[in-house]
């Protein structure tokens, strides 16, 4: 038998709302990791994530884990192969994102990736996994016209921050060149098209609520997180090699290791906690409160003074996102 407890609505969104806390502090890695490439860091983070994936899987489910993988496979193979080919997609994207963050800072980049993530990953939830009751078409309008003024309200907070911190000469170490900029907002929209592959493999996947033919909870995520693993793998080799920096794993000793191997506890840790209770709330319900995770990046972001310098009217600017980017998830929670 595989682990498939009954978890009651209350303690499921309270578990859709703990995961993020996990995902949205990992990031914070990324200020440590000085002159380091992000791939090496990438390729300890996923070998991290799929020990503790496989591991626990093996711990909760035993023979059960792979039984259940088989069994989807010979029912309906799309719901595995599906399911490991949203793990590359969504990695891929997600490399795109740790490049923006290093170019416009934590506080600025989580609002505006995370308002469109939510919006696309929700539909996508929506037309795969099914709608529960009680979300209605005007409910989805409502919350994606709050997600869509997040994005314009953090742009804004970030015009105003680059203006007064070039006017005082503040360098917070992120970019204030304006083809910088516009290079991080390409690569935002390419991680925005592939991050929802995420919420994807979850609707199409995993067996919940309102998708019975899916696989349980440990199985699907081991092939997801088999799927992100050869997807960080793949790219990463390719661009280490073409750079001639294999060299890094040997050269700086502990502290990429040890960086890595927090975020991978830390991002599959939560993603393990976040698929329970999507088990039990549907997709298109913990998908957006996952998407909270962005609240806690840019609280860690202005901790780290990414906003030193910045007038009031920038941080009222930068609220304002949050607190549209809050009601638009939430509402599409359907618990507001």
């Amino acid at each position: 038998m595989n682990f498939d407890p009954t978890i009651i609505t209350p303690v499921a969104i309270f578990m859709a709302l703990s995961a993020p806390a996990m995902w949205g502090s990992w990031f914070v890695c990324l200020k440590f990791l000085d002159e380091n490439p992000i791939e090496v860091f990438y390729i300890i983070l996923f070998t991290t994530s799929m020990v503790l994936v496989w591991g626990i899987g093996l711990i909760l489910d035993g023979p059960a884990l792979i039984d259940n993988i088989v069994d989807v496979w010979i029912a309906d193979p799309s719901r595995v192969y599906i399911s490991f080919i949203c793990g590359v997609l969504y990695v891929t994207g997600m490399q795109f994102s740790l490049r923006v963050i290093n170019i416009i800072g934590l506080s600025l980049s989580q609002p505006i990736q995370s308002s469109i993530n939510v919006i696309g990953g929700t539909l996508i939830s929506a037309l795969i996994g099914g709608i529960p009751a009680g979300i209605s078409i005007t409910r989805l309008g409502t919350a994606t016209t709050f997600l869509f003024l997040a994005v314009f309200l953090s742009l804004a907070a970030g015009r105003i921050r680059n203006l007064a911190q070039e006017e005082q000469n503040i360098d917070t170490g992120l970019s204030r060149d304006s083809k910088s900029i516009k290079k991080a907002i390409v690569f935002l929209v390419i991680a925005s098209i592939a991050t929802p592959a995420y919420s994807t493999g979850l609707s199409y996947g995993l067996k919940s609520i309102t998708q019975p033919n899916g696989m349980a909870v440990m199985p699907f995520m081991a092939v997801l997180c088999t799927g992100a693993f050869t997807g960080a793998i793949f790219t990463c080799c390719i661009i280490l090699t073409i750079r001639k920096q294999w060299y890094i794993f040997f050269k700086n000793g502990w502290k990429i290791y040890k960086l890595g191997i927090i975020s991978g506890l830390a991002h599959y840790g939560g993603n393990i906690i976040h698929t329970f209770a999507t088990r039990n709330l549907s997709t298109v319900v913990s998908w957006p409160l996952g998407l909270t995770a962005g609240l806690w990046t840019q609280m860690w972001g202005i901790k780290f003074g990414e906003f030193r310098g910045a007038p009031k009217k920038a941080y009222i600017w930068l609220i304002m996102g949050i607190v549209c980017y809050l009601v638009g998830a939430f509402t599409i929670a359907n618990i507001v």
